[in-house]
């Protein structure tokens, strides 16, 4: 999943572009999400932006081999990393939970039993939650803040990324190849298609990771960056044509058996974005595009709330004004908000500013002071992290 704030680059830089791309990708799996009619239900970059998920687990593959990699290999610290993981994407994970719990149990108090704490919001879906095991096929649909998915995942890849760095880092490259192959291979045959979710969503994690791994490892050269800036021409062609591979596999093969490429297409964007020499990356690394990427693992985590608050706001309009603003999607997606097209579009501008706006104020009071805190529990520990590794994990 996504990442928050920067990915490093050697000595203390940062992958900026990736960082805008991060941003991107985030606000387009908002977009995907949103129960609207108009722009939202008819683009097909959008109708298939379920695939950027799978840009997230390439890209954390890869910032995760550059930053961790030989200081897992010389101390050894398993430990250490995985705690530091942990306080990365569990906070929010829980601060999100609360949040359902607590209109849940609203709803509970205010209209009896019904629905609540059933179906979506089950109890056994928020032990499942708790445990940060959603991916493992548990339950056969996704519960509670259903894009948390893909954060249990990563705890897997991360796992058995520290596992091997740590006892065998020089079969990091074999297994990570032998973890492509077998999550497209198995995924493509059981699943038909790269939506897993519920069920494999772990294997299709760890196939994006290891890919990362395996850029970062065996193709990525730290004077590439800097050759590129003398070539921006040349560079500034590679990122278009990168953006364009992306758009078409996207909209043309992102719910066929081909979509399990996923990782590699993505994988080939991130190579040629992490070297920075053209006038998209210049894009990326502006301030709005940045501010996304800053954001963007609160953007992932919080956007279905945002969404389902959307929803009950116009369920609520709807039986005080006697007007239906809900129909019925002409390509199964069930019930959309929004009679007619522009009213859809005009609700998607809603959820996407309100989504932007919480996760700032989830970014600054939940993500900043989780990482703080597991940085102070490990130096209590005696197993404080380097100035540098410290600066990685955030």
């Amino acid at each position: 999943m996504i990442e928050g704030r920067a990915a490093v680059r050697d000595e203390g830089g940062r992958f900026l572009a990736l960082d805008g791309w991060r941003g991107v990708c985030a606000l387009l799996v908002v977009c995907f999400h949103a129960p609207v009619t108009g722009f939202a239900e008819t683009n097909g970059l959008i109708r298939n932006a379920f695939l950027f998920v799978d840009f997230f687990f390439v890209l954390s593959g890869y910032v995760i081999t550059h930053a961790f990699f030989e200081p897992l290999r010389e101390k050894c610290e398993f430990g250490r990393f995985f705690l530091l993981r942990l306080f990365r994407v569990y906070p929010l994970h829980l601060a999100m939970l609360a949040l359902y719990v607590a209109f849940e149990a609203a709803r509970l108090a205010v209209a009896g039993p019904g629905d609540a704490f059933r179906g979506g919001t089950s109890l056994e879906g928020l032990a499942i939650s708790l445990l940060m095991a959603q991916s493992f096929g548990f339950l056969d649909t996704l519960t509670w803040n259903y894009p948390s998915w893909s954060i249990s995942a990563e705890l897997v890849a991360y796992a058995a990324f520290a596992a091997v760095v740590v006892t065998v880092p020089r079969l990091i490259l074999p297994l990570s190849a032998v973890a492509v192959v077998t999550g497209i291979v198995v995924i493509a045959l059981v699943r038909g298609d790269m939506d897993a979710a519920s069920h494999l969503g772990w294997l299709r994690c760890l196939a994006g990771f290891s890919f990362g791994v395996i850029l970062r490892r065996a193709v990525w050269r730290p004077e590439a960056a800097d050759e590129a800036k003398g070539q921006p021409i040349a560079w500034s062609l590679a990122e278009i044509a990168a953006v364009l591979l992306v758009v078409v596999f996207v909209v043309r093969l992102g719910g066929t058996i081909l979509s399990v490429a996923a990782p590699l297409v993505f994988g080939l964007a991130l190579y040629v974005f992490t070297h920075e020499g053209g006038i998209v990356s210049r894009l990326l690394k502006s301030r709005p595009v940045a501010f996304l990427g800053l954001i963007s693992y609160s953007l992932y985590m919080t956007h279905a709330f945002v969404i389902d608050r959307v929803h009950n706001a116009a369920t609520v309009v709807g039986k005080v004004t006697g007007i239906d603003l809900f129909v019925e999607s002409t390509q199964g997606r069930g019930e959309l908000i929004g009679p007619q097209g522009w009213e859809g579009s005009l609700v998607l501008v809603v959820i996407v500013a309100g989504t932007i706006v919480f996760s700032w104020i989830t970014y600054r009071l939940v993500e900043k002071p989780g990482m703080a805190l597991g940085r102070r529990l490990l130096a209590r520990g005696g197993t404080a992290a380097r100035p540098g590794s410290a600066r990685a994990a955030a």
